[in-house]
């Protein structure tokens, strides 16, 4: 077993858990008349979030790994976690409206947006050796952007574009860019 496979066990765990807590969620947030369509995007958003990352942690293969890198590129999967369970509940049969969970968490889960871009970009840096000036810089500026807005605005309609333009965005994205497993790293 190599290195970077042992350390992927512990990625696989994270985003396993996160992958679950969404899919067990959907049942429940899918029930009418308790449904929000744009909390539904979002699940779907951050179930594609989970996926890509997982894919994407194949462009580490080739670090030269140390504990600090090790636990730097362990705060990725966390945060997107963390998404996760603020998203979809620990008891997701007991919300009664989902349009109103959607709004008491917001700020939460947005903020954990905000923190999981800022490792990503911290990760791309640091460990990837992206340049400041690489094209992806600008998805990662849009992401971020994004992500702020809905951190900022209450307002529904906000929500609304947002919840089909990052669904639709990390969708275009990983379909592009992501369909061969260490895109990142061969750049």
């Amino acid at each position: 077993m190599t290195l970077f496979e042992y350390l992927a066990i512990a990625f696989s765990l994270v985003f396993s858990y996160s992958g679950l807590r969404l899919i067990g969620g959907l049942p429940s947030a899918t029930r009418s008349p308790q449904r929000y369509w744009v909390h539904l995007c979002f699940v779907f958003f951050q179930l594609t979030v989970t996926l890509s990352a997982f894919w994407g942690f194949w462009n580490f293969r080739d670090v030269e790994w140390t504990f600090l890198s090790f636990a730097f590129a362990l705060m990725s999967p966390p945060t997107i976690y963390y998404g996760a369970c603020v998203i979809v509940p620990e008891n997701p049969a007991e919300i009664e409206s989902w349009h109103d969970y959607y709004f008491s968490v917001r700020k939460t889960y947005f903020v954990g947006l905000c923190c999981w871009l800022v490792v990503l970009i911290g990760l791309s840096t640091v460990i990837l050796d992206m340049p400041l000036a690489d094209p992806l810089r600008a998805i990662q500026a849009i992401f971020l952007s994004a992500v702020t807005l809905g951190l900022v605005s209450a307002n529904e309609r906000v929500h609304g574009v947002l919840a089909v333009f990052l669904l639709a965005f990390v969708v275009i994205l990983v379909s592009s860019m992501g369909l061969q497993p260490g895109a990142l790293a061969a750049r």
